[in-house]
This record gives structure tokens, C-alpha cells and sequence, in this order.
């Protein structure tokens, strides 16, 4: 049985003193630091009298969630879970990716967003130009994993060159593994067997999936970081626009499975979800070349061992929050202990115990816009 949950506005005076206690000893978060001298304390004054909050139980209202589908399923999980508790509250929750659901928000078309990335400069403008102050949280880790087909055994691990020269755009129009060998022949890379036909499918450019994958895996070979000399020739930093696309990840995972040398992306959980079922392969990743070839499991991932790991973020209408007390409530729950069980069982990783506490604290004080945050 649920407990009740205590009244939003106690909730809010609450989180009003621990905001006041982080800004006064900084919490121990570096980034909330200055180096100048706290002020003298004000005069004590006497608070205006609240009015009694709503019950939660009682609160009747809409909340409208857009955004990423890698964070899609925590989300529906803990909305479900609220309902439960709030029946009054309807919460609606969509997932056309972390670009469409930036552009939604920052519109305030939707009171909350979910992203697998930061958001990118051209959408905190946006927010900034339409008025709308955001609270970005962080959620959870996930393994960015690679897959392909159950039917592919000639194929167990990939480095991060690899990936380049089969999926970045210079690979433009390759139909064959073999067709990579070419450009992973001139740094005495990989060479991959012959006749095995090349199908590749992955998140479109509305998704963060595909920001993420091009940043942590692409740009790294581009910028030298995987062991291979930029200065003895040019590399991009674009992923190939050939290639199978689709803002679902079932629909990529369909696509897998369905030829017997494939190749993809999708998040952790989906990817688990789908090699239980016997529809994909799980694929090893190794940084550079002759590197350790990690698996992705909830273990590599959490310790970021697994080189294609990165975090999750909720976005919170600052304003909404403060005027509607059904997603005030509703961001306490998905903060909760309760709430924040949803990131496991869903199949992500839980943040560790400094992101969680800070994560917290962001929403207790309502730190709005980036600088929270840091994934270098």
C-alpha cells in the first residue's frame, strides 16, 4: 500500500529551507560555489499565513510530458504509479524524441520534457525567447548499445574506429561490412570478413540518441581520442544519412532482426529487451583499436566502463510548477525513493549516490537553466 504523500506546500517550505541550508554551505556541490563571503543573515520576519495545500490524493489536474524514448519508459512507469495515488491527475506522456520534445516544451506546449542529452544552445535560446524557465534534472545512466542480429556470429565486438568507417558519412553508400575495409585499412584497423551484407538502423536526428551516439562515438575518432593520427588525414564527425531510421526503438529493433548482418543502436533497456526475446545481439565495444571489448551490463554502465555511456535528463517548467501543485507533487514522486525505483525495473541504471543527492537538491531549491550539470 502507498503511503500518502505529505501536502505540497509543506513539501515547499521544506524545500525552501534546504535550498536556503545549500546556498549558505554549499552542500558540498562545486559547482553551486563561489568564492566570496555569505551575506549576514536577514532579520528574522514573519511569513505569511499558507493556505492549506490540496491533499495529493485530491489534486485534479493535467500534466502533458513530451520527449525522449529512451527515457519514455521511466517516465510511463512512475506516471502510471501517480495516477495510482492521484487519480485526479491525468498525466499524458509521448516520446517523438528529445529534439521534437525540446521544441514542445520551450513553445510550452508541454509542461515537462525528457532528454537523453543536455539541451542544445539553439533550444535553451528558444526557452529563453518564449519566456520559459526550466529546472533540468538528472535522471539516470544508460548504455548506449550497440546491436545486430542473433543471426550475426561473425561479428561479437567493435571499436570505436569500426564504427567510423561503417556508419559515419564517409561510409556513405557501403553495402558490405568488407566496404569499410578501405578507409580502416589505411590505420592497419579491422578487416571484416567478405559477403556479409551491411544493414544499418539507429535513432533519426529528432532523437538525443543520435546526438549522443554521433558526440560520444564519431567525434571522438574526429578529434584523435581513439588512438589514430587527425593530422595524417581528414576525418568527419557526421553520421551517414543512408541508413535505416526511425524515432522508435522497436521499429529500429524490427529492423535488426530482420536481416542476418545488421547493425544499430538503441538504448540499454530496449537492447536487453530485445536479446531476451531472441531478436538482437548485444555487441561488445572497445574504445580503440585491439582495446578491451566491454559488455554492456548495468555494471559497466554504472561505473562508466562502458564506453558509450551517458546520462538522462527530465526538464521541468519552472512556472508550471510553481502554479500547478499536481507537477510539483508529481516531480517529488519521480524523486522519490519510490519513484526513482522505476529507473531499475525498467532496465536503466540508478545515478550514483553524489548525482542523486544532487539531483535532488536542484529540484528542492528550483535551480532553473544549465550549469547544473557538467559530462565532460
Amino acid at each position: 500500500m502507498t503511503s500518502p504523500l505529505p501536502s505540497s506546500r509543506t513539501r515547499l517550505l521544506s524545500m525552501g529551507l534546504a535550498a536556503l541550508f545549500v546556498a549558505v554551505v554549499g552542500f558540498g556541490i562545486d559547482s553551486l560555489k563561489d568564492d566570496t563571503e555569505p551575506a549576514a543573515a536577514p532579520a528574522a520576519t514573519t511569513a505569511p499565513v499558507e493556505e492549506e495545500a490540496t491533499p495529493v490524493g485530491e489534486l485534479a489536474s493535467e500534466i502533458a510530458i513530451s520527449g525522449s524514448s529512451t527515457v519514455f519508459p521511466i517516465v510511463q512507469l512512475q506516471a502510471e504509479r501517480f495516477e495510482e495515488i492521484a487519480p485526479g491527475v491525468a498525466i499524458s506522456v509521448d516520446n517523438p524524441g528529445s529534439g521534437d520534445g525540446a521544441q514542445l516544451f520551450c513553445r510550452g506546449d508541454v509542461q515537462i520534457t525528457n532528454a537523453s542529452r543536455l539541451f542544445k544552445p539553439a533550444e535553451v535560446a528558444l526557452c529563453e525567447e518564449q519566456g520559459i524557465e526550466f529546472i533540468e534534472i538528472r535522471r539516470a545512466v544508460d548504455g548506449i548499445t550497440l546491436i545486430t542480429s542473433p543471426a550475426n556470429t561473425e561479428i561479437d565486438c567493435v571499436s570505436f574506429n569500426d564504427l567510423y568507417a561503417l556508419v559515419s558519412s564517409e561510409a556513405q553508400g557501403f553495402e558490405r561490412w568488407s566496404d569499410a575495409n578501405e578507409i580502416t585499412a589505411e590505420w592497419d584497423g579491422t578487416q571484416f570478413p567478405e559477403g556479409l551484407e551491411l544493414d544499418v538502423f539507429g535513432p533519426g536526428e529528432e532523437s538525443g540518441t543520435f546526438d549522443s551516439f554521433g558526440e560520444i562515438v564519431i567525434e571522438a575518432v574526429a578529434k584523435g581520442k581513439t588512438g589514430l593520427d587527425t593530422e595524417a588525414r581528414d576525418f568527419v564527425e557526421t553520421i551517414r544519412a543512408d541508413y535505416s531510421s526511425s524515432p522508435n526503438d522497436n521499429t529500429i529493433i524490427e529492423g535488426i532482426s530482420s536481416t542476418s548482418h545488421s547493425i544499430g543502436w538503441v538504448g540499454f533497456a530496449f537492447a536487453v529487451e530485445a536479446a531476451e526475446a531472441g531478436d538482437a545481439k548485444l555487441l561488445q565495444v572497445a574504445v580503440e583499436d585491439g582495446g578491451t571489448c566491454v559488455t554492456p551490463t548495468e555494471e559497466t554502465i554504472g561505473a562508466a566502463v562502458f564506453p558509450v555511456a551517458r546520462f538522462l535528463y527530465t526538464y521541468v517548467n519552472a512556472a508550471a510548477a510553481a502554479e500547478d501543485e499536481a507537477i510539483e507533487a508529481f516531480v517529488d514522486y519521480m524523486l522519490s525513493d519510490e519513484g526513482l525505483a522505476a529507473v531499475s525495473e525498467v532496465g536503466y541504471v540508478d545515478l550514483n549516490g553524489a548525482d542523486s543527492a544532487r539531483a535532488k537538491t536542484v529540484w528542492a531549491a528550483r535551480l532553473t537553466g544549465q550549469g547544473q550539470w557538467s559530462e565532460d
